[in-house]
């Protein structure tokens, strides 16, 4: 037993995890699936909206207002966002030594990979990514052509939908939908 402690004892313990803090709700979800509980040190103030898909996740953790004092309080090694924080709340972020990992627009499921990798490997925890797409994946698989061409119109709730070049026209058609009107990008719907 002496010899086995003391084998572990040379091997060291394994890095601790960053401290993470999310600045947007689109950044809490990647947080909260892919970082360990304890380090996640702030998630934004609507990380437990209605509309937040890992809202019950966020149950318990502290969340914080997007400003420097917030910031500097949580104490972060890492900061995930989307499109929280101005450009000078991130230079004063970066410049304080402070990590800053900024999630793509996706158009498509391979820009939500790339995003889910990039995440993961900030917070090293690339096999959590790789098991997040992997169920991503299975999803996608499992509901392809669900609903065997029926049209569907998406819309957001100031009047807008997704056409092509939009995840949300992928996600449509990944589910066997045929996403109505046609043409690129969002656009407003009367």
């Amino acid at each position: 037993i002496a010899a086995l402690v003391a084998a572990l004892s040379v091997a060291g313990a394994a890095p601790a995890a960053p401290r993470v803090l999310s600045l947007d709700q689109c950044a809490d979800q990647y947080v909260l699936a892919l970082s360990p509980r304890a380090a996640i040190v702030g998630l934004s103030t609507r990380a437990n909206d209605p509309d937040s898909r890992l809202r019950d996740l966020a149950r318990g953790l502290p969340l914080r207002r997007t400003t420097l004092e917030s910031a500097l309080a949580a104490r972060p090694d890492l900061v995930v966002r989307y499109w929280g924080g101005d450009p000078r709340f991130i230079a004063q972020i970066e410049k304080r030594g402070v990590r800053v990992v900024t999630i793509e627009d996706a158009s498509d499921f391979g820009g939500v990979r790339a995003n889910v990798r990039r995440v993961a490997a900030a917070m090293d925890r690339q096999a959590q990514g790789e098991a997040v797409i992997g169920k991503m994946d299975a999803r996608l698989e499992r509901s392809a052509g669900a609903w065997r061409g029926a049209t569907a119109l998406y819309i957001t709730p100031g009047g807008f939908t997704g056409g092509e070049g939009t995840l949300v026209h992928q996600i449509l058609k990944a589910a066997g939908l045929t996403p109505t009107p046609p043409g690129p990008g969002f656009q407003p719907i009367s």
